[in-house]
């Protein structure tokens, strides 16, 4: 069992590292090609719903709409990353506190990065929201692990 549970945790620290590697590289995309990126996003997001809800919308309207939502789909994109951070270094540490402060020094480094980068800039801001993300996975990995437990109690009662 011990040998297992190595096993995971040398698997998540891989994917943890290899995840840090894909953050850094779309954090070293310059400006107009993260904005092309993200409006890609956005525009697939209004498309999808344009055809479900049958709203009839002409592209002029696509490209609007995706250009309103840009802000927040990049926003909600760096927390996902993060909290995905969060969990891989959860696999390996088994403490949230550990994975959430190793989740917020990359993203404190991440923006630093970007000053570095054409068109890009290091904002305290995305470290709060790269920290949230990271904060808002630990807390669902803590309810559904402490729902779990519960539930094993309450069926060993029985």
């Amino acid at each position: 069992m011990r040998s297992l549970f190595s096993k995971k945790r040398k698997i998540c620290l891989v994917l943890a590292l290899l995840w840090m590697g894909i953050i850094f590289l779309f954090s070293a995309q310059k400006s107009d090609e993260s904005t092309q990126m993200s409006n890609g996003a956005g525009r697939c997001v209004v498309k999808a719903v344009n055809e479900i809800m049958d709203k009839g919308w002409p592209e002029e309207k696509v490209e609007e709409y995706a250009l309103v939502i840009d802000h927040p789909i990049r926003k909600l994109a760096h927390a996902t990353e993060y909290g995905i951070l969060a969990l891989l270094w959860y696999g390996v540490m088994s403490s949230y506190w550990k994975a959430i402060v190793i989740a917020f020094l990359y993203a404190c480094t991440d923006e630093f990065h970007q000053l570095f980068v054409p068109g890009r800039a290091g904002m305290i801001k995305d470290v709060l929201i790269d920290t949230s993300g990271a904060i808002a996975f630990m807390l669902v990995v803590w309810i559904v692990g402490f729902g779990l437990s519960s539930w094993r109690a309450k069926r060993d009662t029985h």
